[in-house]
């Protein structure tokens, strides 16, 4: 008989919300603290992590000794979705509350949202505050900040948890977001900032912009929202070579990533099948299938039984040797690779081929379905005694439960059972979920809150509502 998952679910949420909001500081709220020692259940005092973990996330993106509520996202969403299954609204409740006091002290006076990877919100200053590069964090005043170095990725953001405590403010924020991005509102040239500079054009940035702006236009029906995120998606299906169609991972850029297409890709056609799906519009969910079509066609390294990190937008073939930063792929893509944003997300990529062959049927992207639960099958990380991190196992858990149910092939349904027993062997500890194996510790930057989603499908037999969260 199938294990029950919502026991450890529901225990998990339990203490989340008995221990993870902030009650001491200057400002006591309702906010969640982004980290847990799960043995005290308070936020972990000594900040030095094993040598053997590695590094996870560049700068500040883990809000140290604060919250963070971008990545907590997916905890909201799962939040919603317990209450909704077990009828009992405390859950909801407790997320819609931690919203509701993120927007009283994280919305610049522009209606930008300070969070992302660039904003945190400091529990022992009761501050907003700003980081960029390696320099210390800073507080920032809401009132003067205008959220220039707003930035969303890879994760979509969950505008539905908002609209439902602030559908005014919510709007705005979507508007003002989408709008401060564009650095060319005609050619729909966007950066990864909100400051409207021609730069840091990646595509995984582009497609949260244009899914942004379509999920608000399917709600208020604003045209120029509609034609925003239209012409934010073309351009970067534009960079695409014409010979391979293969898409420059960011167009504005002079580095490594003009010249090469990666497995972020498959991050973007998901966001822009999204605003498809929002919108109504066909041309969103063609060029989506166009774009992954081109990656899958050179991307697949039949010896290895991977796909490539990198290929050559000019000829397709593989880019490899070492790398000349951290930040990008390997040879071939990682599913299990701790660090990012590294601009590669083949499990994403995973899931878009899923949600495409449901839209086409195209053999092509059943392949590419099958290869990659291959690879898993192969390196599934705990049995290796590598170690993998919760959001890795919720998106691999989601991607073979969907397949599964796309394809009609058992063998995913079991596959993605085996996987659930593996992180619920790995990662429940202390009653809650920790982000990884190696330490007894919770970090929302770690996935939780996908995991946490991904055991609700399975349990369940249907996606969880994600308040417009997206895998």
């Amino acid at each position: 008989m199938p294990q029950d998952l919502i026991a450890p679910i529901r225990a998990h949420l339990d203490g989340l919300l008995e221990h993870a909001p902030i009650r001491t500081g200057p400002d006591p709220c309702a906010l969640w603290f982004s980290a847990l020692d799960l043995r005290t259940k308070r936020y972990p005092e000594d900040a030095a992590r094993p040598e053997s973990i590695g590094k996870r996330v560049y700068r500040y993106i883990d809000a140290p000794h604060g919250s963070s509520l971008y990545w907590d996202q997916p905890q909201v969403a799962a939040c919603h979705a317990l209450s909704a299954r077990l009828g009992e609204p405390k859950y909801a409740e407790a997320a819609d509350a931690c919203v509701r006091d993120f927007l009283k002290r994280c919305v610049s006076h522009t209606g930008v949202y300070l969070w992302g990877n660039h904003f945190y919100w400091d529990a022992r200053l009761g501050r907003a505050m700003f980081f960029k590069g390696d320099d210390v964090p800073h507080p920032v005043d809401p009132a003067a900040e205008t959220g220039a170095y707003h930035e969303c990725r890879p994760l979509p953001p969950a505008w539905g948890s908002f609209w439902r405590v602030d559908a005014e403010g919510c709007a705005r924020a979507v508007r003002e977001a989408t709008a401060r991005h564009v650095f060319d509102p005609q050619s729909g040239g966007f950066n990864r900032h909100a400051d409207r500079k021609r730069v840091h054009a990646f595509i995984e940035a582009g497609g949260i912009v244009a899914e942004s702006a379509a999920w608000l236009y399917a709600r208020t029906r604003e045209p120029e929202l509609l034609e925003r995120a239209l012409r934010v998606a073309r351009f970067s299906f534009d960079s695409r070579n014409p010979s391979t169609g293969l898409l420059e991972n960011d167009r504005t850029s002079k580095r490594w990533d003009k010249l090469v297409c990666t497995t972020e890709v498959g991050l973007w056609a998901g966001s822009i099948l999204r605003a498809g799906e929002y919108t109504g519009e066909a041309a969103f969910a063609e060029t989506a299938g166009e774009a992954v079509r081109a990656f899958l066609h050179y991307g697949f390294d039949e010896k290895a039984g991977k796909y490539y990190g990198k290929l050559n937008v000019a000829d397709g073939a593989p880019s490899l040797g070492p790398k000349t930063t951290e930040y990008q792929p390997g040879d071939h893509a990682d599913l299990w690779a701790p660090l990012f944003p590294a601009h590669d997300y083949p499990l994403a990529l995973g899931e878009t081929c899923v949600r495409l062959y449901e839209r086409t049927g195209d053999a092509v992207f059943a392949a590419a379905v099958r290869r990659l639960a291959a690879q898993m099958a192969r390196e599934r990380p705990a049995r290796g005694g590598r170690g993998a991190y919760a959001e890795h196992y919720g998106r691999g858990i989601w991607f073979l439960k969907h397949a599964g149910d796309v394809l009609r092939e058992p063998a995913f349904d079991e596959q993605a059972r085996a996987l659930a027993a593996e992180a619920l062997e790995t990662l429940f500890a202390h009653g809650m979920f920790r982000g990884h194996p190696g330490e007894e510790r919770y970090d929302a930057v770690d996935g939780v809150g996908l995991l946490l989603l991904a055991l609700l499908y399975l349990q369940d037999g249907a996606p969880p509502d994600g308040m417009g969260f997206g895998f």
